[in-house]
């Protein structure tokens, strides 16, 4: 059985559609895997055992593209499409593919699928949000690197992730200066990781207010396998709900979720390795990105939290999780 798995983005929904395809693996060990996704996926997504290959597309940037995409399908003759992405590039996939049984989510265009995806995953058996062991690898080259640009920090790393998409999941920088501050002082080593501008700032704020040798400041300077390799050789990864923070989670690596209007146990972060620590807004978990409360609900998630939580997850057995690769 051939089988095309579609997610373009972003990307922390897409590595939970390689946590959904290896699910699916399971329950289907003869399924051969195609991934379907967007070009700056490529390095993470074709060191991915579960999938026989890939395709990509850039859906955003070159709609023109969708043309080519839909011939190479065609040419493939797949038995069958799965995709976990509501948007509208991938039921037109789906229409136009010639797939003969067809599973997805739309909508405004969910005649284009046979079934709803998650109707059909609870229907065949399969617990979507299931994450009982690591389910993203990395490659030899990707652990060769990381190894060598941690290899001046002391040997228990911890991975702070700075930022977030949403400022009502984003934790204050402040904050996080208390809270490297305090695991600076314990012999630690701290890894910075971050995108874009506003998050350079924030790392550089941070070397800036936390003056120790044993912080590594990685915003802007790798990409998603590199980080992957990264995060693997950290004893604990700390952040709010945001693409790295599942990646983290993903990898096996002990993670610590700073949480406020997300609901972690919704969005996959099922893993026995994974605790939260949540703000004290009444309203929590209430996914509303439009609040007009901002940020303010995670200003009641102090550093002072964020530290019981972290030195609760250092009980466990931090070694029992990580992943062989």
């Amino acid at each position: 059985m051939n089988v095309l798995w579609i997610r373009y983005g972003a990307f922390g929904d897409v590595l939970k559609a390689v946590a959904r395809a290896r699910l699916f693996k399971r329950k289907f060990p003869e399924a051969e895997l195609t991934m379907l996704s967007r070009p700056e996926y490529k390095n993470i997504l074709s060191v991915q055992d579960v999938f026989k290959d890939c395709i990509f597309w850039d859906s955003k940037r070159n709609p023109i593209g969708f043309i080519n995409t839909i011939r190479e399908i065609r040419n493939r003759k797949y038995d069958m499409l799965v995709s976990v992405h509501n948007v509208g590039a991938s039921a037109l996939v789906s229409v136009m593919s010639g797939i003969p049984e067809r599973y997805g989510v739309s909508s405004a265009l969910q005649f284009c699928y046979h079934k709803n995806v998650w109707d059909w995953f609870r229907e065949a058996g399969i617990d979507e949000n299931m994450r009982d062991v690591p389910m993203i690898q990395t490659d030899e080259r990707s652990m060769e690197f990381a190894d060598d640009l941690l290899s001046g920090l002391p040997e228990s790393k911890v991975f702070c992730i700075i930022g977030a998409s949403k400022p009502q999941k984003l934790w204050s920088i402040e904050y996080w200066v208390k809270f490297i501050r305090k695991l600076s002082a314990q012999g630690r080593g701290i890894v910075i990781n971050g995108h874009g501008r506003e998050e350079a700032g924030y790392a550089e704020f941070i070397l800036k207010e936390v003056d120790c040798k044993n912080i590594l400041n990685l915003v802007n300077r790798i990409d998603f396998l590199q980080m992957a390799a990264v995060v693997k050789k950290c004893a604990i990864a700390v952040g709010p709900d945001t693409g790295p923070l599942h990646l983290a989670a993903l990898c096996g690596t002990p993670t610590l979720g700073l949480f406020g209007c997300t609901p972690s146990q919704r969005i996959g972060f099922t893993m026995p390795w994974f605790r939260e620590v949540t703000c004290s807004c009444p309203k929590i978990g209430c996914w509303n990105y439009k609040c007009p409360e901002g940020d303010k609900c995670m200003s009641t998630l102090t550093p002072e939290m964020a530290i019981e939580g972290f030195e609760q997850l250092t009980k466990m057995e931090i070694g029992k999780w990580k992943m062989e690769n």
